[in-house]
């Protein structure tokens, strides 16, 4: 079979440990897989490790649905009335308008995968995260409430998200 060279989609590929990334919430670390540019506004995919009881505070999206998928860790996730406890293999999906949030409630790192659509709040990372690049390790935990502000303030104003917890 032969494939014509013309007008083709093309593949966005992105190897392990690569990707933009970012600290955020002091320890959780975003490493952007895919987003905009990536997938024509499509949708974007972030890969998050998160220390044990790390994570971001209860916020709904205006602008995006969002998934997670559960790579390694043991995680509570609060979506409006429920409480779930999400381990390896496990799935969420979160309309926009959801309330939710989630913390990493093992004795290790655990890793998520964060999907979203349409594409474009990866952008909300770059803005409020230290990038990975500049700051080899995690800020210390007690910068978490000056995090919080800056990300509850920008993701407010620019990106749809309110806040319930800080």
């Amino acid at each position: 079979m032969s494939i014509p060279a013309k007008n083709l989609p093309q593949a966005h590929y992105v190897a392990a440990d690569e990707g933009p990334g970012v600290w955020a919430f002091s320890g959780d670390k975003y490493t952007i897989k895919a987003g905009a540019a990536e997938t024509d506004g499509a949708m974007g995919l972030i890969e998050v490790v998160v220390p044990p009881l790390s994570g971001p505070p209860l916020h709904t999206h205006k602008n995006e649905d969002e998934a997670f998928y559960i790579l390694d860790g043991k995680f509570q996730v609060v979506a409006n009335d429920r409480e779930l406890i999400v381990e390896p293999g496990g799935f969420i999906y979160l309309p926009k308008g959801t309330f939710h949030r989630f913390q990493n409630i093992g004795g290790s790192h655990g890793k998520l995968l964060l999907l979203f659509t349409p594409a474009g709040f990866e952008d909300y990372f770059l803005d409020v995260g230290l990038p990975t690049s500049q700051h080899a390790t995690a800020p210390p935990a007690d910068q978490y409430p000056e995090d919080v502000a800056r990300s509850v303030a920008l993701g407010e104003e620019k990106y749809g998200l309110q806040y319930y917890e800080t």
